[in-house]
């Protein structure tokens, strides 16, 4: 088991406290998940914004639609 601090006393975690904990951890493979969806956000948005503007908008017509 693992251990864990809680009130300066060190103990075993319980087996739901190991179970959150796991549940929680950061792969790589989860990080670059998370960075893929990060980047392909950005990536649409941007696209979005290049449609309204080829769609005959203004750039402050645009941001006051998306707030970009």
């Amino acid at each position: 088991m693992t251990k864990i601090q809680i009130n300066n006393e060190i103990r075993d975690m319980t087996v739901e406290e190991q179970v959150e904990f796991d549940a929680r951890q950061v792969t790589p493979q989860t990080a670059l998940e998370l960075e893929q969806e990060q980047t392909n956000a950005v990536t649409k948005k941007a696209s979005g914004k290049q449609k309204l503007l080829d769609l005959g908008l203004t750039e402050e017509e645009v941001k006051a639609l998306i707030g970009a």
